[in-house]
């Protein structure tokens, strides 16, 4: 999720999403290739989505969910500071925040997308699939 800052070079968020959209890191750009077109649970993702003040990474209306895939930045004493006071406004309206790091996600693709899917499920109330029936046991012949 990244805040508008007032210094940057852009005329207005429009521009700078669009500006985030074309030019997305290596990580980002991964994730989308693992989001997109509803692969994850029948879910769309929305890339750079304005709500509010911020721009959301990945963003899911009908889950609710955010993807952030957080750079150096955000582990800085004030991006640690930033990204707590963006979920203190994201979590009450109902939008749940999942964080990742560039190392997570290029080195445990995997376990990531199981992880999404596991919230993505839980927050479009889907149940996972039946396991198939077993079959019955043979009847013994009885005469």
């Amino acid at each position: 999720m990244r805040r508008l800052e007032l210094d940057m070079p852009w005329q207005d968020r429009d521009d700078f999403a669009k500006h985030l959209r074309h030019a997305p890191t290596p990580a980002e750009y991964l994730m989308w290739q693992l989001i997109r077109n509803q692969q994850r649970c029948q879910a769309k993702f929305r890339r750079q989505h304005k709500l509010g003040p911020y721009l959301l990474d990945f963003f899911c209306p009908d889950a609710k969910l955010v993807i952030e895939c957080d750079g150096l930045p955000h582990f800085t004493p004030v991006g640690i500071k930033k990204d707590r006071i963006r979920s203190q406004w994201l979590n009450p309206v109902g939008i749940e925040v999942m964080r990742y790091t560039r190392d997570e996600i290029e080195n445990d693709t995997l376990g990531d997308l199981f992880a999404i899917d596991v919230v993505l499920k839980r927050l479009l109330k889907q149940d996972a699939p039946p396991h198939p029936p077993t079959p019955s046991p043979p009847k013994e012949n009885r005469s």
